[in-house]
């Protein structure tokens, strides 16, 4: 009996196979149709994926870096799949690598991405296939750190110097790119400062055609200083020179010193620059010894600058040029009217006459000096007085008596002018007649 059941089965089974089959075929064709339908294969593209570099000691065990090279560690990723498994997929998920232990001859070294979730579902698609590299030595310097500062300081101030803290900078790199390095500097901006400063400042690495140098693979100890800038007030000071030496005979040193420049501005703490109104400067070139002609010379004035002060502009030396002026001596005959003399501090109760100026119109003088000096004297200005006071007390007198007394006679010139020889007047006195009293 089961053998007749198993033989109605198979003959049940095995009949109009053909057509059996051809449902089978069509079921399954139609469940990939439907299928595709609702959940169809698709791409979905995420750009600028960053490439993780692994085993990078490899190459950096053997003291050399590398630079990666055309911004190949960042790729352009194509995810397929089926549209139920990318609507979860974000670039989050995303990862791709690049083993160094791989590195090709070329200095290459393949892209390899994978996802975080459903990976066996997923394919991938880069639009570069390989991280380019370029290996070198590794190289390190140390640099000193040129600080200073921009920006204009406040009107009447200017910068002293900058400072950097640290001031040194260690570099380490490809060797290509360390060799290019020239100098560092760090620029603090004080613009509108009127005091001393302090500023944290980026610092900023330049070739020796100061241009910037850029470049991630370029490694620093340290990437910024403080910059401490100090701030000075200003003032604006003449130059006043002390000659030694007199000229020949006949000849004059000019008072007025011709200098270039004849003023200098000067820097310094205020309370310092309060207590200075001139720089004085008495430079043994300054001779005048036997001259008989105008003489220059080149003076460096920057010793004589008082101390906490220095020259406001850093690019001036010190250097002043002096002229000594030297003129020659002319003599002028001035006749005075005898009426512009006088008795200084006459005494009381004495008849007073001036013996050289008795029955005389004019007193004759002889002056000395410049061409221009005694030019403009005019003898009708000049008065000359005989002190009496001075004569007493030259000879000693308690008080006056009646008799011939000598005095100098002193002249109002002007200090440019000298008398040639010194002038003297008798001054008699007597007693006062009753028909004069």
């Amino acid at each position: 009996m089961k053998s007749s059941i198993l033989k109605k089965a198979v003959g049940i089974l095995t009949h109009n196979i053909g057509l059996k089959l051809l449902a089978v075929v069509v079921s399954c064709g139609l469940w990939f149709v439907v299928n595709s339908i609702t959940d169809p294969v698709e791409k979905k593209v995420f750009n600028n994926v960053s490439v993780d570099i692994v085993n990078e000691d490899m190459i950096t065990s053997e003291g050399k870096v590398y630079e990666i090279l055309d911004g190949t560690n960042y790729v352009n990723v194509t995810v397929m799949g089926k549209r139920s498994v990318l609507d979860y997929i974000t670039k989050d998920d995303l990862k791709a690598v690049a083993d160094m232990s791989k590195l090709t001859f070329m200095n290459t070294v393949g892209i390899e991405v994978s996802s975080t979730r459903n990976n066996s579902d997923l394919d991938f698609k880069t639009n570069i296939d390989n991280v380019k590299l370029l290996i070198e030595n590794r190289k390190s310097i140390q640099k000193s750190i040129i600080a200073s500062a921009s920006g204009d300081p406040a009107e009447g101030y200017v910068v002293d110097r900058a400072l950097a803290s640290p001031n040194v900078v260690r570099f380490s790199g490809p060797e290509s790119l360390i060799m290019q390095i020239d100098h560092v500097e760090a620029v603090a901006n004080i613009e509108g400062a009127s005091s001393d400063i302090t500023t944290s400042v980026d610092l900023k690495i330049y070739d020796a055609a100061n241009n910037e140098i850029k470049g991630n693979s370029i490694k620093m100890n340290i990437s910024t200083v403080n910059v401490s800038v100090s701030i000075l007030a200003t003032k604006e000071v003449p130059l006043e020179f002390t000659i030694q030496g007199e000229p020949e005979e006949g000849y004059i040193v000019s008072k007025d010193v011709v200098s270039v420049p004849e003023m200098i501005l000067i820097a310094g703490r205020s309370s310092v620059l309060d207590g200075v109104s001139r720089i004085t400067v008495a430079d043994p070139s300054l001779n005048a010894e036997n001259l008989t002609e105008s003489t220059t010379s080149i003076v460096n004035i920057n010793k004589y600058l008082p101390s906490g002060v220095q020259f406001a502009d850093g690019s001036f030396s010190g250097n002043v040029s002096v002229t000594i002026e030297i003129e020659k001596l002319v003599t002028k005959e001035l006749e005075i009217p005898a009426r512009n003399f006088a008795a200084g501090y006459k005494p009381e109760g004495f008849q007073l006459t001036l013996k050289e100026l008795e029955d005389e119109d004019s007193y004759v003088i002889r002056i000395s000096g410049t061409q221009a000096a005694v030019d403009v004297i005019n003898a009708e200005e000049i008065i000359g007085v005989v002190d009496m006071n001075q004569i007493r007390d030259n000879l000693g007198l308690q008080e006056w008596a009646v008799g011939s007394y000598e005095g100098d006679i002193t002249f109002n010139i002007p200090d440019n002018v000298t008398l040639v020889e010194t002038y003297k007047m008798t001054v008699e006195l007597g007693e006062i007649e009753e028909d004069a009293e």
